[in-house]
């Protein structure tokens, strides 16, 4: 394959099965071995009358999902703009990051952010117990997690059928993904270089603000993923041009490996170019992995 091939608009282009067997190598050579690849789905992502095909894949109990790169991708804010100066003459002053154009690389990026706190390690089948993931990570944990789902388990009402989406003890937490499944999740009290440490063992990194502008923007110039304009009522989920998982009701910035914070007060804290004025501690923060895909 050629890098060209894993970039917009190329990407596009190219047949589905060849899109599929280009993924099934990424997923080969570009993650640590440690982390089993249990799925490989092909997905569709409307977005304002664009369609984005691309491929998820489950890996170590996390769904990533394939985002192209891009070349000279328009980021950040023109001031000078008219129609942007409009728009933000109508809200409270804040810091945006200026106008630019950056190469971005293809990415195999977590579809949601989760707390600093915590680790995705795999998925286990609430009923078979079948785990799927980091085994190496898995077996020291594995014993509280069987005991978590079989306490349940035996104090369920057997009409009810319902499991609650949460599960924890000690270092570990079970998150419901699915009326069979639970993400496995450990609990760390760690330092912002320790989760970096542990992402890079696994190939896996943070996005730098380029990166995140682009996962977050989609590469348009634009102020807000949902255009240039005001809104008077946030809807539940961002438009996310590659159909990342973006929720307003969670306001913890997402940690970024360089670059300034992304969230603080108001409206503008939804631009993807918003720089907050004040660094946030780092536990208050979620963290969306990515894995960077060079092709010589």
């Amino acid at each position: 394959m050629a890098q060209a091939d894993l970039l917009l608009p190329q990407w596009a282009s190219i047949d589905p099965d060849r899109q599929k067997f280009i993924l099934q190598q990424l997923t080969r050579y570009f993650l640590s071995p440690l982390l089993s690849v249990d799925a490989l789905v092909p997905v569709s992502v409307d977005y304002f009358g664009q369609t984005l095909n691309t491929f998820d894949t489950l890996i170590g109990g996390q769904w990533l999902r394939f985002v192209p790169g891009a070349l000279q991708v328009p980021l950040g804010v023109d001031r000078e703009d008219s129609a942007t100066k409009a728009l933000l003459a109508q809200l409270p002053d804040a810091q945006l990051s200026p106008k630019r154009y950056v190469d971005i690389p293809p990415m195999l990026v977590a579809r949601q952010a989760i707390p600093v706190s915590e680790q995705v390690i795999g998925q286990v089948n609430l009923l078979t117990h079948v785990f799927r993931g980091n085994h190496f990570a898995y077996v020291p944990y594995k014993p509280t997690v069987l005991a978590l789902l079989n306490r349940h388990a035996d104090s369920l009402d057997p009409d009810a059928g319902s499991w609650p989406p949460i599960l924890e003890s000690g270092h570990v937490r079970l998150i419901q993904q699915s009326a069979h499944h639970y993400q496995v999740r450990l609990v760390h009290d760690w330092t912002a270089q320790s989760l970096i440490k542990a992402l890079g063992g696994f190939g896996q990194s943070l996005p730098n603000e380029d990166q995140y502008e682009y996962l977050q923007g989609g590469g348009i110039a634009q102020v807000f993923p949902w255009g240039n304009q005001n809104l008077d009522e946030l809807p539940a989920y961002l438009p996310n041009r590659f159909g990342l998982t973006v929720k307003t009701s969670d306001t913890a910035p997402e940690l970024l490996l360089v670059g300034p914070d992304k969230r603080g007060e108001g409206l503008l804290q939804w631009s993807p170019a918003y720089r907050a004025v004040e660094d946030v501690p780092f536990i208050q923060h979620s963290y969306r992995p990515v894995t960077l895909i060079t092709v010589d």
